[in-house]
Order: C-alpha cells, then sequence, then structure tokens
C-alpha cells in the first residue's frame, strides 16, 4: 500500500472517495446531508482546501487504486476567559472504500496522521463521529481514541 499526500490534480479521486461516507451520512440524516450524485460532486470543495495551509489530506492506493483517504486540519484556538489555547490536529473526514475495510488502511491513514502531528509539534488529536456510526467509533476506540464532548439536539415540532 502506498499512501501519498493529495495534491490538487487529485480532487476528482477525492471526490470520489469521499462519496461513500458521504452516501452514509445522508443516509442517516437525510434532512442535514446532501446525497452524493456524481463522483465530481465534490471537486470544488477539495480544490479550495488543498491549498489551505492547515490542511493535508493523504490518499491511501493499492495497485493504482484509491482506496481511502484522511484530511487533517490543524486547529490553533487562543486563550480566552474560560479555556486555556489549543493546538491540535483534527481529523475532519475519513473514509474508505466499503469493500476494503479490515485491509489496514483506515490504520495506515491514522498512522499518517499521527506522523503529521508529530511534525506539527501537536500533542492530541481529535476527531468527531455521528452517534449512527457504531463500527467507526469501536475502530476509533481501538485506536486509543476517548469519548470526551457529547452533542445534542432537538427537533422543534412544525419547523
Amino acid at each position: 500500500m502506498d499512501i501519498h499526500q493529495a495534491v490538487h490534480e487529485d480532487a476528482l479521486r477525492l471526490s470520489s472517495l469521499s462519496m461513500d461516507v458521504q452516501r452514509l451520512h445522508a443516509e442517516h440524516h437525510p434532512d442535514v446531508f446532501r446525497m452524493p450524485q456524481s463522483e465530481n460532486y465534490a471537486i470544488s470543495f477539495f480544490e479550495e482546501i488543498l491549498v489551505d495551509p492547515t490542511v493535508r489530506i493523504f490518499i491511501a492506493e493499492e495497485g493504482g487504486d484509491a482506496l481511502g483517504y484522511i484530511l487533517c486540519r490543524l486547529i490553533e484556538r487562543p486563550e480566552n476567559t474560560f479555556t486555556f489555547a489549543a493546538r491540535f490536529l483534527l481529523i475532519d473526514q475519513i473514509s474508505v472504500r466499503p469493500a476494503a475495510h479490515g485491509q489496514g488502511i483506515g490504520m495506515a491513514l491514522m498512522q499518517q496522521a499521527e506522523l503529521l502531528a508529530e511534525e506539527w509539534q501537536v500533542q492530541r488529536i481529535h476527531l468527531d463521529s455521528w452517534d449512527f456510526n457504531s463500527a467507526a467509533h469501536g475502530f476509533f476506540e481501538h485506536l486509543g481514541f476517548h469519548k470526551f464532548h457529547f452533542r445534542f439536539w432537538r427537533q422543534l415540532e412544525g419547523k
């Protein structure tokens, strides 16, 4: 398996790779997430984000086939009245093609994120996941991630 940093020319590949996880989200929350209609649905998103110096995206390939990606973002928050300053790596997106699950691709991508955290000299990695994605939760917990923040919502009648 080869893992390399994504470049501008990878925008279509990233858009295609993101379809699996986007579909999963849209199936569970169609009122929140858009269902992707074509492989190129997110090209402009990836073209824009690839030039952001606080973002790195890595693609996992095998035999020329793109099997997964991870989008990492450096977050820096200044100290304020309520919290200390924070600097951490946010795993904003991770997706592995369903046919490639269980082959170590997600693990390899997460290891790449750890290497990036070391390069950027951050001591903490954050990520979040929707409640329905229990398979991902088990994977993250297996890697030593701990739940630390819960979000709630309530739909108002007639809204």
